[in-house]
């Protein structure tokens, strides 16, 4: 983002940038910056406080204003009310089964309760219904694959479909009042859900197939920290 902050300016455009590493604008100096202490990933602070994130904003922004020479490099000082999440946060109801389809369908009511909160919804990008990319992957490596609807290359659609899981069960996560912080959700999704197990058994599958494009796409399912290869090759 430096790069292109550099590109934009000689072209006209003033740029300011929410930087989340201090090291990287200190040794990039884009001429405007504002650093902010937040985790990786959520420049403007924890999810669904709006006031905070238009504070952030606004904070950027000013530096627009500013005539001072060379790096304006701008720190914020507000922390989020919950560096570590949320304590008061729980977890939405989810069926006790062993079958993910099931899971799945059981945190239909929190999702509904999320696209009322939110005003929309970030699950669709596979063309798939969530419940339909839940069964779509559950049964991708099966003897009896679902149907690959015309428009989207199997390989695409497996990828937009897992991407298409995490929104579903993310969004769920956030139905109820409060601020969970990334870490939690992820925690509860990987470690506590049917679905999480499933996108790692099918990136473990990805990897070792003899599908070329099937392997392209592996290592962008799940995060290193949460693959079964890095997990069993910890200390206990």
């Amino acid at each position: 983002m430096c790069g292109l902050a550099h590109y934009l300016e000689d072209e006209g455009l003033a740029t300011v940038i929410v930087a989340l590493v201090r090291e990287h604008i200190v040794s990039m100096n884009p001429p405007r910056a504002l650093w902010v202490p937040f985790e990786l990933g959520r420049p403007f602070g924890a999810p669904n406080d709006a006031q905070l994130q238009m504070r952030v904003l606004r904070a950027a922004l000013a530096l627009l204003d500013r005539s001072d020479s060379g790096l304006i490099l701008e720190d914020y000082d507000e922390q989020v009310p919950y560096p570590d999440g949320d304590p008061n946060w729980q977890s939405p109801d989810i069926a006790n089964t062993d079958d993910v389809l099931i899971e799945a369908a059981s945190l239909q009511p929190a999702s509904i309760r999320a696209q009322r909160r939110f005003g929309k919804s970030t699950v669709g990008i596979s063309g798939l219904t969530a419940q339909a990319a839940v069964e779509f992957i559950a049964r991708y490596h099966s003897d009896d694959p679902m149907p690959n609807p015309k428009g989207m290359a199997l390989v695409s659609r497996a990828r937009f479909a897992i991407d298409d899981i995490k929104a579903f069960y993310f969004e769920a996560a956030m139905s109820r009042e409060g601020h969970p912080s990334s870490h939690q959700i992820r925690e509860w999704f990987w470690n506590q859900t049917l679905a999480g197990v499933m996108v790692r058994e099918f990136q473990d599958r990805a990897l070792k197939s003899d599908d070329q494009n099937l392997n392209k796409i592996a290592g962008s399912l799940v995060p290193a920290e949460r693959t079964f290869g890095f997990l069993s090759s910890q200390p206990d």
